[in-house]
């Protein structure tokens, strides 16, 4: 319980207010667990942890054929059908089965398992399904809602957040936590996405120009930061493809002294305004992306020495994101076909879609209609509501 964790939890409980993942922490509520049998804890078990929702990953020389061969041989005898034995109440195997073949489209993982749920977001909760909309009793209930579709009721200690519409159907989410342990001033900026699957030569070079505009922000932040009365102690801004939240997540990490949170905040998002809408230039995109194949050839000449665990974690994080996997050596390869053709007005049309949340709360973006900036600002704890360390929703929404 550091004062580290407590903050992770304020930041995704925030930033997922819409979905479970808002108050889905380890390990649960003690009250709940107490009240766990054996039977719950069986069923549970055995309705997700089965074989027919398993993926196996091997990395290392192996030859497929054998790996084949084992993995029948140790593990052929374990059969879903036995394990659904153990699920003690009927109705919901046949309800778990209906869910099964209505897998709402178009989520991370769901063409992995249909346990894994496809987390709402405000940009993207889907319209049911024909099938699952016959699931659905009178009372809009679902006894057991598998993929997490259904509206839920918040825990009965959550304060609902306030939200301040900055155009038709494009809001921001601002919250404050403050804590004695805290030193400093921290700004949490979020914007999520969609997880762009990479599977082909157009998805990488889009990616890769991403990549680029990226890397140029990245260093006229840092340039900010080094001045000789820098606004903020540490700034960085990134997008990442997150299989755990069910999206991309483009985020701002931004801390300074408390008395200079404004300047901070101003001096940050004004950068990142100006690459949504000015772009980079030929010499940025020149150098980054002579950077990027740089990085992609060192890698490639590593080789086989990578290790295992590595690869791994690699290899399992690009199939639940959908993106297509590939060697070190593939990836020289597809970088070179594909930075040797990226133009700069791709990197241009790949910063504008970075910066749009914050160039839709200048009010410079006149086509992004919809969506929510989430801010959460960590501050250390006064009561001095009229010093400049002090920092409120109200105020964090008129700087930002």
């Amino acid at each position: 319980n550091t004062i580290g964790y407590r903050v992770e939890c304020q930041i995704l409980s925030t930033l997922h207010r819409e979905n479970r993942l808002a108050k889905r922490f380890p390990i649960g509520k003690e009250s709940l667990i107490r009240t766990w049998r054996q039977d719950d804890v069986k069923t549970w078990h055995r309705t997700h942890y089965r074989p027919d929702n398993v993926l196996l990953y091997i990395v290392g020389d192996i030859d497929p054929a054998d790996a084949e061969r084992v993995i029948n041989d140790k593990f052929g005898h374990i059969l879903a059908d036995k394990q659904a034995t153990e699920i003690k109440i009927p109705e919901l195997k046949k309800e778990a089965s209906d869910l099964a073949d209505a897998v709402v489209s178009g989520t991370i993982k769901a063409a992995q398992s249909w346990h894994y749920p496809p987390v709402r977001h405000d940009w993207c909760i889907p319209s049911a399904s024909e099938e699952y909309k016959k699931l659905i009793q009178p009372d809009g209930e679902v006894e057991y809602d598998v993929h997490l579709q259904q509206p839920y009721s918040l825990d009965e200690k959550v304060e609902l957040l306030k939200t301040k519409d900055l155009l038709p159907g494009f809001e921001i989410r601002p919250h404050i936590f403050r804590h004695e342990l805290l030193q400093a001033f921290s700004l949490h900026l979020f914007a999520k996405r969609p997880v762009d699957p990479i599977n082909d030569l157009p998805s990488f070079r889009r990616s890769l120009a991403r990549r680029v505009a990226l890397a140029a922000l990245q260093i006229r932040l840092n340039v900010g930061g080094r001045s000789d009365d820098p606004a903020f102690t540490f700034v960085e801004f990134n997008q990442l493809d997150s299989a755990r939240e069910g999206c991309a997540v483009c985020s701002l990490d931004m801390t300074a002294e408390p008395h200079r949170w404004k300047d901070a905040i101003r001096t940050s998002l004004s950068e990142i305004r100006k690459l949504g809408q000015y772009g980079v230039t030929s010499g940025e995109m020149e150098r980054y992306a002579s950077a990027l194949m740089t990085d992609a050839e060192q890698l490639a000449a590593q080789g086989d020495r990578i290790s295992h665990g590595d690869q791994l974690a690699y290899l399992m994080e690009t199939v639940a994101n959908g993106h297509t996997f590939m060697s070190p050596e593939q990836s020289f390869d597809m970088s070179s076909a594909a930075l040797s053709t990226v133009t700069l007005e791709e990197v241009n049309t790949a910063a504008r879609e970075l910066c749009s949340h914050v160039t839709a709360i200048a009010g410079d973006d006149d086509e992004r209609s919809e969506g929510c900036v989430v801010a959460v600002a960590c501050c250390p704890k006064t009561d001095d509501k009229t010093s400049d360390d002090y920092c409120d929703e109200e105020s964090l929404v008129s700087v930002i």
